[in-house]
């Protein structure tokens, strides 16, 4: 059986989601965050070392990184759902659009999140370098989107993250 070991507000909440839009049985294992520190109690330091959600555990297999899980998952119990493979002439977009939310656009969020508690004056290079960063990318998913009925909701969500 599938575990999921979730952690709230971390990347788990990505895999807790896949599995039920794949519709796949699994069972959830809920850790809870140090009052003090926000950081993973010692029991989900001690399944994984980085000690950090996502991780999953099947048969022998402990796995963390929510972008390989999310590759694991979708090939182990997708049945072909949620995938585009190599010989697909959209194998390199479906890639780069899967690995984005972790590889640029999270980040991207997160050091603005950061940078926003630190009250910084507005003309603060790093906070303009950063600013325009996530701009970038937030500028990426508009034009993905294109005029899809979401696309204004999803980016002014995003937007309003900043």
């Amino acid at each position: 059986m599938l575990t999921v070991h979730h952690l709230g507000k971390s990347q788990s909440e990505r895999i807790v989601w896949l599995c039920e839009e794949l519709e796949i049985p699994y069972a959830l294992e809920h850790y809870m965050r140090d009052a003090v520190t926000m950081l993973s109690p010692p029991e989900l330091k001690a399944l994984h070392p980085i000690g950090a959600a996502p991780v999953i555990t099947e048969g022998n297999v402990v796995l963390g990184e929510s972008g390989a899980i999310v590759d694991y998952i979708i090939a182990k119990h997708g049945g072909g759902r949620l995938a585009v493979g190599p010989e697909h002439p959209d194998f390199a977009t479906y890639l780069y659009w899967l690995h984005f939310a972790n590889g640029s656009l999270q980040p991207a969020m997160g050091r603005n999140m950061i940078l926003r508690r630190l009250n910084l004056a507005d003309d603060n290079p790093v906070l303009q370098a950063m600013r325009g960063r996530l701009d970038r990318a937030l500028g990426l998913v508009d034009a993905r989107l294109g005029s899809h009925a979401s696309a204004a909701l999803v980016t002014a969500s995003l937007r309003a993250l900043r």
